[in-house]
Formats: C-alpha cells, sequence, structure tokens
C-alpha cells in the first residue's frame, strides 16, 4: 500500500513537471510567434517605406522630366497666358499684334500699350503687371507667382501652339531689329557723306614769266616775246598768252 502511495506521487510529480515543462514550451512559442510577427510587421513597415521612397522618387523624376520639356520662353508664355485667363489658341489669333522682348530670363509682352513682365527663375514664374481698376487699367503694379509644375500641368498639353506662337513673335522680334539696325546703317552712312560734302579742298598756282628779246642786225629787224602762263591745279584749263613781233 505504501508503495502504491509512493507510485501515485511519483507519478503526480512527473505529471506537474510535465505540465511546466509544457507551459513553458506554450510559453516559449507565443513568445517567438509575437516576436516574428513583429519581425514581419518591421519587414512590411521598411518595405513601404521603401517603396513610398521609390514612388516619390519616381514622382519628381517624372515632375523633373516634365519641366525639362519646357523652355523658358515656355513657361513665360504659361504664366502670361494664367494671368489673363486665356488658352493657347486664343492668343493666337491675335500673335502678329504681340510684341514679345527678351532679356536673359526675363520676358515682356504688349499690344502696344500696357506691357506684363515675366521672370523665370529655377522652380517659378514672377510677374508683374499693371492692375485693372473699375476705370480701366492702374498705375500701380501688381505682382503674381506660378510654379513650373502647375503651368506644366494645365498648359502642357498646349505645347505645340505655344512653340506656333514663339516662333512668329521671336521671328517678328528678329525682323524688327534687323529693320532698326539697317536704318541706323543707313543713317551713319548719309551722316558721312554729308561730311564729306561739307568739305572743300582747293589749291591755286599762278606763275607769270615774261621774256623780252631785243636784237638788232643789219636790216633793221626787231623780235620782242612777251608770254605770260597761268595754271590752276584744281581747274582743267590751261591759259597762254603770247604774242611776237617781228
Amino acid at each position: 500500500m505504501k508503495k502504491l502511495r509512493s507510485f501515485y506521487k511519483v507519478l503526480i510529480a512527473l505529471l506537474v513537471l510535465l505540465f511546466v515543462e509544457f507551459g513553458v514550451l506554450l510559453v516559449s512559442l507565443s513568445l517567438a510567434d509575437r516576436g516574428s510577427k513583429q519581425t514581419d510587421t518591421n519587414s512590411t513597415n521598411a518595405e513601404n517605406s521603401s517603396l513610398k521612397a521609390e514612388n516619390s522618387s519616381l514622382k519628381a523624376k517624372k515632375n523633373s522630366e516634365k519641366q525639362a520639356k519646357y523652355s523658358n520662353q515656355d513657361y513665360a508664355l504659361m504664366a502670361y497666358l494664367k494671368l489673363q485667363g486665356q488658352t493657347a489658341n486664343e492668343l493666337k489669333q491675335n500673335k502678329d499684334n504681340m510684341n514679345w522682348k527678351q532679356d536673359n530670363n526675363k520676358f515682356t509682352i504688349d499690344f502696344g500699350a500696357h506691357a506684363t513682365l515675366m521672370t523665370v527663375t529655377d522652380k517659378q514664374v514672377q510677374l508683374t503687371y499693371d492692375k485693372s481698376t473699375e476705370e480701366g487699367m492702374g498705375q500701380g503694379n501688381g505682382h503674381k507667382v506660378y510654379t513650373k509644375q502647375e503651368l506644366a500641368e494645365e498648359f502642357g498639353n498646349q505645347k505645340s501652339t505655344l512653340d506656333e506662337i514663339l516662333d512668329t513673335v521671336n521671328e517678328n522680334s528678329n525682323n524688327s531689329s534687323n529693320t532698326q539696325s539697317s536704318a541706323q546703317n543707313n543713317q551713319s552712312q548719309n551722316n558721312t557723306a554729308n561730311q564729306a560734302n561739307n568739305t572743300t579742298y582747293s589749291s591755286s598756282t599762278t606763275g607769270n614769266t615774261t621774256t623780252t628779246t631785243t636784237g638788232t642786225t643789219t636790216g633793221n629787224t626787231t623780235t620782242t616775246t612777251t608770254g605770260n602762263t597761268t595754271s590752276n591745279s584744281d581747274q582743267d584749263a590751261t591759259t597762254t598768252n603770247g604774242s611776237t613781233t617781228d
């Protein structure tokens, strides 16, 4: 009976030990599972962050490539259109009357009256223009700033028309410059010719020579010779007066 009791005690102890070890195993597995899930979560977050960074980089690259498609002239014209609330086709109808000037990164547009100035920088376009009032155009200047990105998104699909407008106004500007240069050259030539016509060169040389020879010979012969010579270097004429008496 005592042996049986001892056996049960040992068995119970073994069972308790097994349960404890099993519990430790479950706890270990649970911790390992949690650790694995945490690792997976961290890995996923890192992967998502990497994808976001990559997408952001690609987007920035696309924006940069999109901006690179347009020149400063394009952006200046886009900014003018946005300020006026016009499309490229609407401006194209009046392109022959458009005065276009460029000074490095500064562009000016006018139609014979008030001018609008566009200054193109690295990422934006700054505009200076005459404010409009109820009575018309005011004396003060207004200012606007547009980013290149928003201009490209709004007017990028109108680039072919923009190029057509720019071709026309650049050609008109070049023709105007050539005409002005030719007029200046002609004026310079006329001034030179007038100066030459107002300058007189003169020189005169007068020489008088008189020779008298008197001789007496048998037969009563007398000879007298008188000669006058006058020459002017600026005249195509020579006069000689001479007389001989025998």
